[in-house]
């Protein structure tokens, strides 16, 4: 019997252990998959290697089961675990962009960097990445012209833009100026800044109109979701 027959009759062999768990039983199938995937990796690691047929009915399986979709790393996602450690760096800031992207549609294209981990840790619970592993991956996106640099605010805490430009320095002058309270105003922006009323007038409609943030028509001040405390 060839190696490719063999790891067919694995992948049988599985699926009909799979059909005696009852369907409403959801997590003891979880659990079925999760171990037999391991166990697929590990006894025939060397004939899945390379085999696109192959890897396409892990990963299938790696998603039913709620695991990550990298064959041959087990059910956590870790640094540690890769040989290579700039594939890590590329398959992390690859996930770092993919949520980013999703999860700050609501709020502008923007998210504080204490926010967006917290968001990643919940959106990714498989991948054991610390904050300065997730800031790398912004750094690495931002290099390759991905993402804006992170800018640094007012109050010390890091934006993040998941956008294809740069925002306007003006826009994140007053974002730097929002990020104390979550909220400014017109008058505070022209206190703080000097600037002239066409100036402070054009970046504010920029911001409303990117949906980073909303004007209270009733008291003239501007809130911003991303930066609530």
């Amino acid at each position: 019997m060839s190696d490719k027959d063999k790891v067919s009759d694995a992948y049988k062999k599985f699926a009909e252990d799979l059909e005696d768990i009852e369907e409403k039983d959801k997590e003891k199938r979880k659990e079925v998959l999760q171990k037999g995937v391991l166990d697929l990796e590990q006894k025939y690691k060397d004939e899945i290697k390379g085999t696109r047929v192959m890897d396409e009915r892990l990963v299938k399986l790696r998603k039913e089961a709620g695991m990550p979709e990298l064959i041959g790393i087990g059910n956590k996602v870790q640094r540690k675990r890769f040989k290579d450690k700039d594939k890590y760096d590329q398959f992390l800031a690859k996930e770092v962009l993919e949520v980013g992207i999703d999860e700050s549609s609501g709020f502008g294209g923007i998210m504080i960097f204490s926010d967006f981990c917290i968001v990643f840790a919940n959106k990714r619970p498989n991948w054991e990445a610390p904050k300065r592993e997730i800031k790398k991956a912004l750094e690495y996106l931002a290099e390759s012209g991905l993402i804006p640099k992170l800018h640094k605010m007012k109050n010390k805490s890091m934006l993040i833009t998941f956008k294809p430009a740069e925002l306007e320095s003006d826009v994140l002058t007053i974002l730097s100026i929002a990020s104390v309270n979550g909220l400014t105003s017109y008058e505070e922006v022209a206190t703080l800044t000097g600037w002239q009323k066409v100036r402070i007038e054009l970046a504010l409609v920029s911001l409303v109109d990117h949906e980073i943030a909303y004007k209270d028509k009733k008291d003239k001040t501007y809130f911003f979701p991303s930066l609530k405390k």
